[in-house]
């Protein structure tokens, strides 16, 4: 008897990230600073990324494929 290839599925997780940056806008002055920044973003300067979750996202099939 011939014995069936078992495969693992490839899986989704979610990822949940806290991001905070630092931003800089050329305008000439804060109102147009604030539009242009809402509009168009600005350069980033500083960012910190810190990994917050991680869960599994349950996809409807079993986590072994035969």
């Amino acid at each position: 008897m011939a014995s069936k290839k078992t495969e693992l599925l490839s899986s989704t997780n979610c990822y949940t990230y806290e991001v905070i940056m630092v931003v800089q806008v050329l305008a000439e002055d804060k109102e147009k600073a604030d539009a242009k920044l809402d509009k168009e973003g600005g350069y980033v300067s500083k960012r910190t990324v810190i990994l917050r979750d991680e869960v599994p996202l349950y996809d409807g099939n079993s986590a072994i494929k035969q």
